[in-house]
């Protein structure tokens, strides 16, 4: 009787976690928008030029409870310069709430329309702003009021509920032009786990990362059986990352052609690195790129494409960095190994002795061993980046830019970096907020 209950209590466990995993890495869509206003004949998307003319540090008059006191309005796109689609981003200040937004143009008017989220958290629902103080004249942004200030104005809701909560942004300050700070989006941007509606590590991922606030993408490679480089977290298939497998063995004992059909946890296929590579550097305005070397040896392949999308880079005035990770001393000696490995791009999380042995252009430490200022120095003392791996909320963000000096952070949480990034110059400015509150 006891082993009966004991198997029983095992089951209810094993069954539990299972349960817990589902939750967490279900696909969260985004909610379905049906503002007939913005979809109507007659109505044109607005260009970049536009969209970058909304960008800057914006006060929240209307719908602070829910995204706080200030936002971030950047400007982003993806696609190709044939078919390219423009957004808006609000990275706002509570929470790491952010919204995402297109723009279409109604005669002189500017609408956006678009959804918000929570940062790693689920929450999610519409808005819809209209650009109230200003116009478009010839493609530029005016008001017929002198020096009068941006308002967007608008209503945002919950889920698919109709956005009928006032939501109200008013213009501060443009954004500053020399932050040089990298915000590199965790496996391709968020993990499964951050209640997104597209799989970690996945092309629609990739798409997506620049409009939640990353500057480039931290990426994990693995070698299929048959040695093509591909783009996945785990050693082995689950329900965590795949869909209809409670577990189905290790990635590496697959050839890739078996590996086309396994269908991602929230959609989409498991990509290879030149998919990965190709999407990035045509079809996105991230410049950073990470490759996290998972396990295997063999960088033939991985440094061919690197070479190659390097290149296709420069070819269209694209300035863009492509790193092979070294992340322990097994793969240490594979890059070592490698002809004038000291001439190729890498990016080292070991000791700082090991990445100036190799000639990494950046040391990558884990932020458990401090913001290690002494160190930060020593790298920049010899021409060498510093990126801190990872940092989620804006204390320690702040903390370790702040006091270690670094350039640049992986995160899971892209629009909290964003924000604390363009608003740090805010910090204890409460006569600019409260005189912006009279406007």
């Amino acid at each position: 009787m006891q082993k009966k209950y004991t198997f029983l209590s095992l089951a209810a466990l094993f069954a539990g976690i299972i349960g817990y995993v589902a939750y967490r890495t279900r696909r969260v869509p985004t909610p379905k928008n049906n503002w007939k206003r913005f979809d109507a004949k007659g109505n044109s998307p607005i260009n970049s030029s536009i969209h970058q003319q909304l960008q800057g540090v914006y006060l929240i008059n209307e719908g602070k409870h829910l995204f706080g006191e200030t936002a971030v309005a950047k400007w982003t796109y993806t696609g190709d310069d044939d078919k390219r689609v423009h957004q808006l981003s609000f990275f706002c200040e509570k929470e790491g709430r952010y919204i995402i937004c297109e723009g279409r143009q109604e005669g002189n008017k500017i609408l956006l329309q678009g959804h918000w989220r929570k940062a790693a958290a689920n929450g999610t629902g519409n808005v819809q702003l209209i650009v109230t103080s200003h116009k478009i004249d010839d493609g530029v942004l005016t008001s017929p009021k002198p020096q009068e200030k941006i308002n967007i104005s608008g209503f945002f809701g919950d889920g698919n509920n109709e956005a009928d909560e006032p939501l109200h942004f008013v213009f501060m300050q443009p954004l500053a032009k020399n932050n040089s700070l990298q915000i590199i989006g965790h496996r391709g941007g968020c993990r499964n786990v951050d209640f997104l509606p597209v799989s970690e590590n996945s092309i629609a991922m990739f798409k997506l990362a620049a409009s939640l606030g990353a500057t480039g993408v931290e990426i994990d490679v693995r070698l299929t059986k048959d040695g093509v480089p591909v783009i996945f977290h785990d050693s082995f298939l689950s329900i965590h990352t795949v869909k209809n497998k409670l577990y189905g063995g290790l990635l590496h004992n697959y050839n890739y052609d078996e590996l086309k059909t396994v269908e991602l946890r929230k959609g989409g296929n498991i990509p290879t690195l030149e998919e990965c590579l190709h999407t990035i550097v045509y079809h996105t305005p991230l410049h950073i790129i990470w490759l996290d070397i998972k396990k295997e040896c063999n960088l033939t392949e991985v440094l061919k494409l690197q070479k190659e999308y390097l290149e296709k880079a420069a070819t269209i005035n694209r300035q863009i960095k492509i790193y092979i990770g070294v992340p322990d001393k097994k793969i240490l000696e594979c890059f070592a190994s490698l002809e004038n490995h000291k001439d190729i791009p890498s990016l080292c999380e070991l000791e700082t002795d090991d990445a100036k042995n190799i000639n990494a252009e950046v040391w990558a430490p884990q932020y458990t061993g401090g913001t290690q200022k002494d160190k930060v120095d020593e790298m920049h003392g010899t021409g060498k980046k510093v990126f801190v791996w990872s940092l989620d909320n804006e204390f320690l963000i702040d903390t370790y830019i702040t006091e270690g000096g670094f350039d640049g952070l992986v995160t899971n949480t892209p629009s909290v970096a964003a924000h604390w990034l363009y608003t740090k110059s805010l910090v204890n400015n409460e006569a600019q907020l409260q005189a912006n509150t009279k406007i």
